[in-house]
């Protein structure tokens, strides 16, 4: 749950829908807010989905066709509504996802490294990639110290800080385009009078929220064309002959 290595090497169970989760229909609500929110920051494109949990949610408003709905392999393909595979190795060629949508995938991977690099790979220049994930430092997650829930969703995963992640995506070449702290809920109980504690709680310290939210877009770096002139200076320095270093006392330079 705290800083640990990212990559794990026994496979990590992902939750089959929202109601598996603590408060599940509550989270599913509060993550369509904000992907209708962040609608601004996407091009109406090709838009593919990861994970179980983000076939059930509308993305209409992102594509101008059918989204693309991917799911791990393992799942039965009587639940998977699209195409199963696995995150670390999408069947979709270079450059060609204009949005990438992946609530909660990162918790839930043994590999998010290399699922963020898949990422990359398949997005278009410009194109937009949307997290969701679960805040370490929320009371919320906290509470899956306790052994009665360890092996519950959602505290069954790993979670990553909102800056270790921002820090992964910058190394890739990604610019943030927004980004929030989201679910003002401490997920323990569902009466009113504790959610609206954590509620009022979550709006004077956001960063005590049970999940993060980024929207990032791959950047796009446009090669600098050199100048004709510069290149047959370039050429006629080339073909000049080379001096050669001849060390003595007064370093003086001698042509070949």
């Amino acid at each position: 749950m705290f800083i640990q290595p990212a990559y794990r090497r026994t496979k990590m169970q992902e939750p089959d829908d929202w109601d598996q989760l603590a408060n599940g229909q509550m989270i599913q609500s509060c993550v369509q807010q904000q992907l209708d929110d962040s609608r601004k920051h996407c091009l109406n494109g090709t838009t593919v989905t990861l994970g179980n949990l983000a076939q059930q949610l509308d993305v209409s408003g992102f594509t101008l066709g059918r989204p693309i709905h991917i799911c791990q392999i393992q799942k039965p393909a009587e639940k998977c509504h699209g195409v199963r595979a696995h995150y670390t190795q999408l069947p979709i060629k270079n450059e060609s996802v204009d949005t990438l949508v992946c609530p909660f995938v990162l918790d839930f991977s043994a590999d998010p490294h290399q699922v963020l690099r898949e990422a990359l790979r398949v997005l278009a220049d410009d194109g937009t990639l949307i997290l969701a994930g679960f805040n370490p430092l929320s009371p919320a997650i906290l509470s899956g110290l306790w052994r009665s829930q360890r092996w519950s969703f959602p505290w069954q995963g790993r979670y990553f800080s909102q800056a270790r992640v921002k820090d992964w995506l910058s190394l890739l070449g990604f610019r943030v385009e927004r980004q929030r702290y989201f679910i003002g809920h401490f997920l323990a109980k569902q009466d009113a009078e504790f959610g609206g504690y954590s509620e009022w709680l979550c709006q004077r310290c956001s960063w005590l929220s049970a999940g993060y939210w980024l929207v990032v877009k791959k950047s796009c770096y446009i090669k600098p064309q050199v100048n004709k002139s510069r290149k047959e200076r370039l050429s006629l320095t080339q073909a000049l002959p080379a001096a050669r270093v001849k060390q003595s006392a007064n370093w003086h330079f001698e042509e070949r």
